[in-house]
């Protein structure tokens, strides 16, 4: 099951872009999308603090609002 997950998530970065309009900042991190992607599975949302963790750990981090 996870390597069909992380097959999933390499196809579609493959072909989205790397851009954000979320404000994330990264630094030799993986690639947005496929960040986005893994961290949505991971934590089955895309905010609070274990999502931001997760996105964290793949280098991504989102400015203080």
């Amino acid at each position: 099951m996870r390597l069909m997950i992380f097959a999933a998530v390499a196809l579609v970065s493959a072909c989205a872009s790397s851009g954000n309009d979320e404000g994330w900042t990264g630094n030799n991190a993986t690639p947005f999308d496929s960040a986005v992607i893994a961290c949505r599975i991971e934590t089955q949302t895309t905010e609070g603090a274990q999502y931001e963790a997760c996105m964290a750990s793949k280098g991504w981090t989102r400015p203080q609002r």
